[in-house]
């Protein structure tokens, strides 16, 4: 059998249709969410900035402009709960997002999407993402061709918000100020004013619009002065004219498609990812009758009883994170023995008693 026919077996008929938001304005991304809930009532569906997806089981000839079946569609959503199409790579939310989509899912559906998240968290735990969504002020600025300096409003309040005006200050900016509908509610960096106000706040070097999916819409012509409107919302922050240069989510992205060095990044990342995504197939498809899937009952039971003591020790630690570290740990130590344990086969006395040994403390 080819590995695309144990593929084929392995994986139920997942589909997965896909639109892109981050050309979308308001109204096109309500329209697209209405859409998607109409014609796939019993999915699940991913709602973020920048996509909205439905996965079901059944096939679809929906209007959606791309479409993804079996293994294709679980790697894509693998890929997707793990960042690796996200406008900042192995954006953070992204991982709870597309697991409460899940959430109201059951029998094999909710199993595949368990499976999915299960192998993005495993690329997350053992990979370093040293980039935020504040680092895409600094992506703004080089295809803009604008040494940062001058000053930085920043519109929003919310985290992405505070991370740009945090990066501005770090960068070099000389004045950052922050204007939303109501004070931010922790400490921000720069100087807070209303947004009602930032007609009067006279030229600033930069724009960045870090308003939610809920805000209105601000005309670029009621905007100050400026060299560069960087508009991060998703639907688009801003509509109409303007003199100066307007860069939005969508022109980062297409930027990022032609530098060889991220392309080249992005891929590993999903090569990698792949490997862990068919490493977790593998792991669920054992079951405690087999030397491997008992071996690894026994150690999840372990960890589970060990996770419970931490988080009643340690209640300052989010329970997510506790869950993520240990699995990353325990994964680790027994991807060795586990694989050769597959190798030697289901009938090896080595592996009866192997796992027989690790069953005997509980």
């Amino acid at each position: 059998m080819t590995t695309q026919e144990r593929e084929t077996t392995q994986v139920p008929a997942l589909t997965a249709c896909c639109w892109e938001a981050v050309a979308l304005d308001r109204e096109g991304v309500a329209a697209v969410e209405r859409l998607a809930v109409e014609t796939h009532p019993e999915a699940a569906i991913i709602r973020t900035c920048q996509r909205i997806e439905a996965y079901t089981l059944a096939s679809c000839d929906c209007p959606a402009p791309t479409h993804r079946e079996g293994m294709d569609a679980l790697r894509h959503l693998t890929e997707v709960a793990a960042g690796l199409h996200s406008a900042v790579l192995g954006e953070a939310q992204i991982l709870g997002q597309s697991r409460r989509a899940f959430d109201d899912a059951d029998g094999a559906l909710l199993g595949l999407g368990r499976t999915a998240v299960a192998a993005a968290r495993a690329l997350r735990a053992e990979t370093e993402f040293d980039s935020h969504a504040g680092h895409l002020l600094d992506r703004g600025l080089t295809l803009s061709g604008i040494e940062p300096g001058g000053r930085l409003l920043v519109l929003g309040t919310g985290v992405m918000a505070r991370l740009v005006a945090e990066r501005g200050e770090a960068i070099g900016f000389d004045e950052v100020l922050v204007a939303g509908r109501r004070p931010p509610r922790q400490p921000i960096a720069g100087a807070y004013l209303p947004l009602g106000g930032i007609g009067r706040t006279g030229p600033v070097t930069v724009v960045a619009g870090c308003l939610g999916s809920a805000a209105n819409v601000i005309a670029l012509e009621a905007l100050p002065p400026a060299e560069l409107v960087l508009d991060l919302g998703t639907p688009r922050n801003f509509a109409g004219e303007a003199e100066a240069r307007v860069v939005t989510i969508a022109d980062l992205l297409s930027d990022e498609a032609g530098r060889p060095h991220s392309v080249a990044r992005r891929g590993a990342l999903r090569e990698r990812l792949h490997a862990l995504l068919d490493r977790e197939l593998a792991s669920r498809r054992e079951t405690a009758s087999t030397p491997v899937g008992a071996l690894r009952a026994s150690v999840e039971r372990a960890r589970r009883r060990e996770l419970a003591r931490i988080a009643e020790r340690h209640p300052e630690i989010a329970p997510e994170t506790l869950d993520a570290l240990t699995r990353s740990v325990v994964n680790r130590i027994l991807h060795e023995p586990t694989e050769r344990l597959r190798a030697l086969g289901e009938g090896s006395e080595l592996a009866r008693e192997l796992a027989a040994l690790f069953g005997e403390g509980e």
